[in-house]
């Protein structure tokens, strides 16, 4: 396992990184405090779930 620390915008930082490792999912925590379209989801993890090209999983922080 490795890890990365990266800076910029993170919903284009986690699609860039998953390409250039080639990963086989992309694993992300939810806190869904943006507002109500985006209530049962973060906007990062739903602008990341439209447009990665491999599986997403997101968990939902209680």
């Amino acid at each position: 396992m490795t890890s990365r620390v990266e800076e910029g915008v993170p919903h284009v930082k986690i699609l860039e990184v998953a390409n250039e490792e080639n990963v086989s999912a992309i694993i992300l925590g939810s806190h869904g405090r943006s507002n109500l379209s985006s209530v049962l989801l973060g906007s990062v993890s739903e602008y990341v779930i439209r447009h990665a090209k491999k599986p997403v999983i997101v968990v939902r922080r209680d």
